[in-house]
């Protein structure tokens, strides 16, 4: 897909065909590796990091509200989301539980996380390019 110039097609199926329980683990390491982060972004990748150690509620909603707090806009915020629709419910304005967490939503927030990241840089299809290279080795063998 990245030699047929589609960079952003190659980063979106890479995320979609990652075990689930790869996804936030990657994508915090391709953030906190692939360019400098400012404070603000940095702490939702902590937060995504921690729910990474322990997948408790307490550590999922925290990063919602990160993600939610700044209207999902940003690599931090995106990374955040990541971890907060990895699993569990939906939330309203309130905190409280609406609707399972569709199982596509994680993929497409972390595509749009390292879509951003690739965006970042002064080559967009050399950053893609790095991120695949990157997630392709997490992927499972035909043999496992």
């Amino acid at each position: 897909l990245i030699d047929d110039g589609m960079p952003g097609a190659a980063v979106r199926l890479l995320v979609r065909l990652l075990p689930r329980s790869y996804v936030v683990p990657w994508l915090c390491q391709c953030a906190t590796t692939t360019a400098p982060l400012a404070e603000e972004e940095r702490e939702g990748v902590r937060l995504a990091e921690a729910w990474s150690r322990d997948r408790s509620e307490t550590h999922r909603r925290a990063a919602l509200a990160h993600a939610a707090a700044r209207h999902y806009v940003g690599v931090g915020a995106l990374v955040a989301a990541t971890a907060g629709w990895s699993e569990g419910f939906l939330l309203d304005a309130d905190g409280k539980e609406v609707a399972p967490v569709a199982t596509h939503l994680m993929a497409v927030v972390a595509g749009a996380a390292l879509l951003t990241l690739a965006a970042a840089g002064d080559d967009f299809e050399a950053g893609c390019r790095a991120l695949v290279d990157a997630g392709v080795p997490l992927l499972r063998s035909e043999e496992s």
